[in-house]
C-alpha cells in the first residue's frame, strides 16, 4: 500500500509530501494541483513524462534549481518498507518488492456509445475502453462481503455490478455483449442502447468495474491502486452520495483508492459512512488544494473523526452551499 508521495519541483508543486492513506480524497479549486497527484503516480510507471503532457523542462517547476523528482514510500503486506521513484532527489529502494499497479479511471471517460472497445486482455482503460471484456472476465469472481450489495441476487461479480449501478442510477438493469471477430462490445440498460439513456450509467459504470479490481487483483508481489477522477460525473446528488458508499466500501475491502473530486455530496457520503462505521474515519486522507500569490500548490489536511467531522475546514473547501444559503437568506 502507498503511504506517501513526495514531489519536488514537479510543475506547481515545491516541495510536497502528501500523505497517502486507504482511501485519499484530493479536493481543491480548478487547476490546484490535485489532476498532477494523478499524473505523477502514473509518470512511475514509465518514470518519465506521459504522453501529450510535455517534456521534463516544461513539468519542472520555474522556482526549482535542478530537475523534479517524483517518490513513493510503500508497504507490503508483511508490513516491509520500500522507496520507488526517479529524478536526483528520489529515494530508491536497492531491494524491491513488487510494488503498486494503477488501475485508472480519468475524467475523460467514454460517455454514452453505440459500442467499446475491447482488447485480448483483461485490463481497463482508462477512459472505460475494454470495461465489458473485464466484466466478461471478472463476471463469476465472488467479491469480498464488504461490497455485497443489500440488494444483489448472489456474492459474485456480475450480481453485484447490477445491483450497485441500479442503487447509484435507481432502477436501472444492465446487460452486456461482447462480439469478439469484431474486437468490440457493447452495453444495453433496461434493454435499450446507452445512446439512449442518461450519460451517468455509462460515466459510472468503469467506475464500478475498477472499484471491483481493485479488491480481486491482487498477488504477493503487486498490489492495486485505483485512481479516479471525478466519479461524481453527471450523476445525481443521491447517486452521487451512494458513489461514495461504494467507495467507502471497496476500501473496507481491501482496496487501495485515490479520488478527485469537486462534489460535496461525495465527500458528505464519505462522512455519513465514517459515522456509521466506527473506525473507517482512521482509513480516510483528506487534502485540500490550493495556489499561493506564485502559483505554487499548498496542501492543507483535515482529519476526520468517528462523526464525520474535520479538526479543521479549510477555507473554500466545500463551503459553498452554505454560502449560497446565507445570500439568499440574507
Amino acid at each position: 500500500m502507498i503511504k506517501e508521495l513526495t514531489l519536488k519541483g514537479f510543475k506547481s508543486f515545491y516541495d510536497e509530501t502528501i500523505n497517502i492513506s486507504p482511501l485519499t480524497v484530493l479536493t481543491g479549486l480548478n487547476s490546484s494541483g490535485k489532476s498532477s497527484v494523478i499524473q505523477a503516480l502514473l509518470m512511475l510507471r514509465g518514470r518519465g513524462p506521459l504522453e501529450g503532457h510535455g517534456t521534463s523542462e516544461e513539468l519542472t517547476n520555474i522556482y526549482y534549481s535542478q530537475r523534479y523528482s517524483i517518490q513513493i514510500k510503500y508497504t507490503t503486506e508483511k508490513g516491509e518498507e520500500f522507496y520507488s521513484g526517479f529524478g536526483p532527489e528520489a529515494q530508491r529502494s536497492r531491494i524491491v518488492s513488487g510494488g503498486p499497479h494503477f488501475i485508472y479511471v480519468s475524467a475523460d471517460r467514454y460517455g454514452p456509445r453505440t459500442s467499446i472497445p475491447v482488447y485480448t486482455s483483461s485490463r481497463l482503460g482508462e477512459r472505460g475502453d475494454n470495461v465489458l471484456q473485464c466484466i466478461d472476465h471478472y463476471e463469476g469472481t465472488v467479491l469480498d462481503k464488504h461490497l455485497i450489495h443489500e440488494n444483489s441476487e448472489g456474492d459474485t461479480f456480475g450480481y453485484n455490478l447490477n445491483a450497485w449501478l441500479g442503487s447509484i442510477t435507481p432502477g436501472v438493469k444492465f446487460h452486456s455483449e461482447i462480439q469478439k471477430m469484431s474486437d468490440s462490445s457493447y452495453a444495453l440498460f433496461d434493454g435499450h442502447r446507452a445512446t439512449n439513456v442518461g450519460f451517468g450509467l455509462s460515466y459510472a459504470l468503469p467506475i464500478i468495474v475498477a472499484l471491483f479490481m481493485g479488491t480481486v487483483e491482487k498477488d504477493r508481489r503487486i498490489f492495486p491502486v485505483v485512481l479516479i477522477e471525478n466519479p461524481e460525473a453527471h450523476l445525481h446528488p443521491k447517486g452521487q452520495t451512494e458513489m461514495a458508499r461504494l467507495i467507502c466500501s471497496a476500501v473496507e475491502a481491501g482496496a487501495q483508492v485515490i479520488v478527485e473530486t469537486h462534489s460535496d455530496h461525495l465527500f458528505d457520503g464519505i462522512r455519513i459512512y465514517a459515522k456509521q462505521h466506527p473506525g473507517f474515519a482512521e482509513k480516510v486522507a483528506t487534502h485540500w488544494f490550493e495556489l499561493d500569490k506564485k502559483k505554487l500548490t499548498h496542501v492543507e489536511s483535515p482529519k476526520m473523526d468517528d462523526n464525520g467531522n474535520l479538526d479543521f475546514w479549510p477555507a473554500g473547501m466545500f463551503d459553498q452551499f452554505g454560502m449560497n444559503a446565507t445570500e439568499l437568506l440574507g
